[in-house]
């Protein structure tokens, strides 16, 4: 589970890029066959993760988080381009008491089995998810969606886990990523609890991935990398291998700060891949 609070969104792309992304989507799958570099992929951070990279080494986080595809996640500078909800409920009063600023053209919602996304969408993520979709669109946004497979493990849920089942089975069988893929132009699988196990990274978003597309053949895909799990950078390295041509981009997440060296390190590696 990504270990962040509630999250204002700000991005270093335009709404015009974003778009693109999201409508060329079939081109870009069309050329897998072919290796994808760091610097075509997309890229997403934290706003804090991009300074610690800076203080570090201000050409790694440039030319990862600073690239042209890149999208920064933090508190806004000035007029916000985009925001994010961990509840959809949130979102729609929002919407009806007209206080998202004007400047807004992307809403992500992050629904996982915190705190932070209420009972009723961590028991029934689906309707959340396709209703903040249909709501986002309606009202002229691009909507991002990343539901984590916590969701899984939800007392009372509407689909979860059952005896012997992994979170990751569950969360393919139960078809939300599907959902979301139907319910935006972008989506993250958060399968970086994976991360220390490329084999089992690789498959969960490969299948992911292709039940996204499957749902909606433009959306764009991105997956999990986190600091989280390992001190070793090469861990991340392989991970973000393991799925070179499959996915359109990644998140990086550095949760509360935790070894940025070594996402530092990452960064370097990748960048002269």
């Amino acid at each position: 589970m990504r270990f962040v609070q509630r999250r204002n969104v700000i991005m270093t792309v335009s709404l015009l890029v974003l778009v693109c992304l999201a409508t060329t989507s079939a081109r870009a799958h069309a050329n897998r066959s072919g290796h994808l570099g760091s610097a075509s992929e997309i890229w997403i951070g934290t706003a804090t993760t991009r300074l610690t990279l800076a203080r570090i080494d201000p050409e790694a986080a440039a030319g990862l988080l600073g690239a042209p595809r890149s999208i920064t996640i933090g508190e806004p500078i000035g007029a916000p381009v985009a925001l994010s909800w961990s509840s959809e409920r949130r979102f729609a009063r929002e919407l009806s008491e007209r206080t998202i600023p004007s400047s807004v053209r992307i809403v992500l919602y992050d629904p996982e089995g915190w705190i932070a996304t209420p009972a009723a969408e961590r028991r029934s993520p689906v309707p959340a998810m396709l209703a903040f979709g249909a709501l986002a669109r309606a009202n002229g946004y691009l909507p991002v969606i990343t539901p984590h497979p916590s969701l899984m493990a939800v007392h009372g849920a509407a689909c979860g886990a059952i005896v012997g089942e992994s979170f990751e089975a569950a969360y393919l069988r139960c078809g939300i990523q599907a959902a979301a893929a139907r319910s935006a132009d972008i989506v993250e699988v958060q399968a970086q609890f994976l991360e220390t196990d490329p084999d089992g990274y690789e498959r969960f978003v490969t299948d992911a991935a292709a039940q996204a597309r499957e749902a909606n053949p433009t959306v764009q895909v991105v997956s999990g990398i986190s600091t989280m799990f390992t001190e070793d950078p090469q861990v991340l390295v392989a991970a973000w291998r393991s799925v070179r041509g499959v996915v359109d981009g990644h998140y990086l997440n550095v949760p509360q700060g935790i070894r940025p060296t070594v996402a530092a390190a990452f960064a370097r590696t990748i960048l002269s891949a």
